[in-house]
């Protein structure tokens, strides 16, 4: 056969290991061989409306529209725009006449970040993940099936994942890059895993899946070519001639003839996302709708890493370009994006809004790597109830009383019991940084009380006993406390545990100098 009879027939370009040796007599048959590689393709058709929509809750029709004056023209719409008669290609004109919705313009810009974005939160299912612009990411996915029990079950991850975030996407599997492009961009949300399945799949999706240039889809048109089987029928030699060696080599990578190598997109050092929005925001309650988009985003990320965050720092842009911003403090790292929504709704509830809100951002500056992970059975898919842990207990109450209210108590290495301790911040909690003093009442055998009175307090005395609405009886036991003499702030004392008339038990102490007075210093019941 010459060759510019050859064409893209199943058996005729396989690679050697896909083909099987047959009878002359017999058609030829492709051995199902498992591909090296399973690629995952995110298409992501409404990408630019999304964008603009996907922060608020109220659903509202829009269109994304497209040129200037009178060519203005709906290239995008939602269901609710759809509802009222408004389809794409529609004049802007035409379609107001229908009912009334949000008209919104590209940004090239925020659907290139916002991309971006998309391809840091997909690293959590694998680390290679590759842009494919404007609207679609590339995951190869398969070391990472058994971590989630398979394609039917990182599917439904992924689907999950989307929906939190607040977009539409379609998903297919397929061994190759660009078969998995094609069968997504075709919403054949399908699931190829060997190279022989191909050409089948691929047969009867439009050409408009390849996005050639115009020139070259004019071409094909003319020749009656408007499906992918019909392009694989042509000659290869006679395509090449004609359409350029690119386009050959295009089919190649498409039917796993060639290789197709992708870059892998690296994740940033640090985590920055902003959301605009269609209308002002008055309130910043409302806001609640596009901070957990954001908070998503940001677990999906701390999660590709096996980062965690100590803060979140909000940024409210106005109307009239002005800021507010929010700090969100944890006790402990995490990652957790419902913990994340809680604290922020705490604090965005207790802000007032001098203009109305155009704009949100969230950046967390500083990660905690190689943070480790969520305590769970590996072995026990069942789920787990969630329940509130303490660091989870102390920034709730921090955020919804305010940072300065709560505090927590900390060692210092001083024998004066007045000294001895000091007020923290309970998100420097650190048992292994926090100073310890000389041992512990228990390991030096001697009582000490919860209760500490802001002051020794002053008692009366009789025959040089002590007395509180009555005499104090005292133990036998003392202990002496002398210290300070190096910073001035010298005590010399013998404590005692007494009992009250009344039963109560006092901790008192007596100065071995100057007036040798009796003190009361604290309370144990």
């Amino acid at each position: 056969m010459r060759d510019e009879a050859r064409s893209y027939s199943p058996a005729a370009n396989l690679p050697p290991p896909l083909r099987r040796a047959t009878a002359p007599s017999s058609a030829p048959v492709v051995a199902a061989v498992s591909a090296p590689e399973l690629w995952l393709h995110i298409a992501l058709p409404q990408l630019p409306l999304e964008l603009a929509t996907r922060g608020m809750a109220e659903r509202r029709a829009c269109a994304l529209v497209e040129g200037t004056g009178r060519k203005q023209r709906v290239v995008l719409v939602n269901s609710q725009a759809a509802s009222l008669g408004v389809r794409v290609g529609m004049p802007l004109g035409a379609a107001r006449v229908l009912g009334e919705f949000t008209g919104l313009a590209r940004d090239p810009q925020a659907e290139a970040r916002a991309l971006a974005g998309l391809a840091a939160w997909a690293c959590q299912f694998t680390p290679r993940v590759s842009l494919v612009e404007p609207d679609g990411l590339l995951l190869e996915i398969k070391g990472s099936l058994g971590l989630f029990g398979g394609t039917a079950g990182l599917l439904q991850t992924l689907r999950r994942g989307l929906r939190a975030l607040g977009y539409r996407g379609y998903a297919a599997i397929a061994p190759t890059p660009w078969a998995a492009t094609a069968l997504a961009r075709a919403q054949r949300q399908a699931v190829v895993t060997t190279i022989a399945e191909l050409p089948a799949q691929l047969g009867a999706l439009p050409l408009d899946v390849l996005r050639l240039a115009p020139e070259q889809r004019a071409d094909l048109e003319r020749l009656g070519v408007r499906t992918l089987a019909e392009c694989l029928r042509l000659p290869r030699d006679g395509l090449g001639r004609r359409f350029a060696p690119g386009f050959v080599s295009l089919l190649d990578r498409l039917l796993g003839l060639a290789p197709d190598p992708r870059t892998s997109q690296p994740l940033p050092a640090t985590f920055e996302t902003r959301l605009d929005l269609p209308w002002e925001i008055h309130h910043a309650p409302a806001l609640g709708i596009a901070m957990e988009r954001l908070l998503h985003e940001l677990a999906g990320f701390l999660a590709a890493q096996c980062g965690a965050a100590r803060r979140l720092d909000w940024t409210l842009v106005h109307a009239d370009r002005t800021l507010t911003r929010c700090e969100v403090e944890l006790t402990a790292p995490g990652r957790a994006a419902a913990h994340f929504a809680l604290l922020s709704r705490e604090k965005l509830s207790r802000t007032k809004l001098h203009a109305p809100v155009r704009e949100l951002v969230l950046e967390v500056r500083e990660i905690l790597r190689d943070a480790p992970p969520p305590a769970a059975d590996l072995f026990d898919p069942r789920p787990r109830v969630s329940t509130e842990n303490w660091p989870e207990f102390i920034d709730r109450l921090r955020a919804r009383l305010g940072s300065h209210v709560l505090h927590s108590l900390s060692l210092v290495p001083d024998h004066r019991p007045e000294r001895a301790w000091r007020w923290r911040e309970p998100a420097s909690a650190d048992k292994s940084s926090s100073p310890r003093s000389a041992p512990s009442p228990r390991e030096a055998g001697a009582a000490r009380p919860l209760w500490l009175t802001r002051a020794p307090l002053p008692l009366a005395e009789r025959d040089g006993r002590p007395e509180l609405g009555g005499p104090l009886q005292l133990s036998r036991d003392c202990e002496r406390i002398e210290s300070g003499w190096w910073d001035g702030s010298a005590v010399a004392r013998d404590y005692f545990v007494a009992t009250s008339a009344r039963g109560a038990r006092l901790w008192v102490f007596r100065e071995l100098s100057g007036h040798r007075g009796w003190y009361l210093h604290g309370i144990f019941e």
